[in-house]
């Protein structure tokens, strides 16, 4: 989908967004996505949101809680923020860039997100992608940051055994390793996976509103020396996050119970999806909710319109940004998943659209 169409989907979505308020109020909307994210800032930090007296408290906290909550190591790792998680993928390439000629990335399921193709391509790095473990090791040398992704958007997972091979062999070879871990930091706690850190990636970055209730903002983790390099380049183009952002991200790590995902991938495991089955409609079920398989992008997008427009329900394939995946998913992370009842969910979207292949 070409940006004009993207962004005629956004600014349909956001409308009727607001159309749903202005009738019904929050109570009516029910946000989905398992992106809905949050805002709680501390009261204590209130008095503190400000350019310089913010960070001068925040970015302490930060790298504490942040190296904890990504299983990094006291001393040897720093932690960073920025405002979005692509900010800090944009920050790292760019910092990387002057040392490394090439990006190669494995994806346990392609299309990458593409913030980062995309950053390669602004500072002229040959960028390649795979899903096939063999074809990455082939193209590892010491000219090579090797990008990993630890869960896609539609949370397939790299094995524990495929990113500690890739990690160690680029190692061996001189390469630096970058875990993008967005929602993945959260999803390999669920699976009892090992981190990023703790397999010997250099840096890992995640998103704070993906599977928890934090701001749409980037943390990253790793090598402190790396770390410090990667946050200093991003400070000088205003990727950093600002004290707003800062004390909410604070907020969200402090508040993080993985107890809340657990009930949400219960919640998924036994949700009965039958009645699919006798409406001839293709699904998967994911860690922490399903998702509409066998329809096309535009198939999809108009279907999360209808949810949207007649039963309050936002999704990714709606509302999400630019380049963000198209399937029809429900994630039960979200606090709005509470309001709403399983069928209330399954009959809004065989009324949406019937799906059928």
């Amino acid at each position: 989908m070409d940006d004009s169409k993207e962004l005629n989907r956004l600014n349909k979505a956001r409308a009727l967004i607001k159309n749903k308020l202005d009738c019904s109020g929050r109570n009516g909307i029910y946000d989905l996505t398992g992106l809905s994210g949050g805002f709680e800032i501390s009261k204590n930090y209130l008095n503190l949101l400000e350019t310089y007296v913010g960070p001068a408290i925040f970015s302490e906290k930060i790298n504490e809680l942040g190296v904890k909550h990504l299983s990094g190591h006291e001393g040897a790792h720093g932690a960073a923020c920025f405002n979005r998680t692509s900010s800090a993928i944009l920050s790292t390439i760019m910092t990387l860039s002057k040392s490394f000629k090439n990006v190669v990335h494995f994806v346990p399921e392609r299309p990458s997100h593409p913030s980062i193709p995309k950053s390669c391509n602004i500072f002229g790095m040959k960028y390649f992608e795979s899903d096939l473990k063999d074809e990455i090791i082939s193209k590892i040398d010491n000219e090579t940051v090797t990008v990993i992704t630890g869960a896609t958007m539609d949370h397939k997972i790299t094995s524990r055994d495929i990113a500690e091979d890739l990690i160690n062999i680029a190692k061996n070879k001189g390469s630096i390793t970058f875990f993008d871990d967005a929602s993945g930091a959260r999803l390999r706690k669920l699976h009892n996976e090992p981190p990023a850190l703790e397999m010997g990636a250099d840096l890992v970055v995640t998103s704070m509103d993906k599977l928890m209730k934090g701001p749409r903002a980037g943390l990253l983790a790793g090598n402190k020396e790396l770390v410090d390099k990667i946050y200093s380049e991003g400070l000088k183009f205003g990727l950093e996050a600002q004290s707003p952002i800062m004390a909410a991200v604070i907020k969200a790590i402090e508040d993080f119970d993985i107890e809340e995902l657990k009930r949400a991938f219960k919640r998924a495991e036994h949700i009965d999806l039958n009645v699919f089955n006798k409406e001839g409609v293709s699904y998967q079920k994911t860690p922490t909710g399903f998702l509409i398989k066998g329809i096309s992008e535009e198939q999809a997008i108009t279907s999360a319109m209808n949810l949207l427009e007649n039963f309050g329900i936002i999704t990714i394939a709606a509302a999400g940004m630019p380049g963000a995946s198209k399937t029809l998913r429900i994630d039960f992370c979200s606090k709005d998943a509470d309001k709403i009842s399983d069928e209330y969910i399954i009959n809004a979207i065989l009324a949406s659209n019937p799906l059928k292949k």
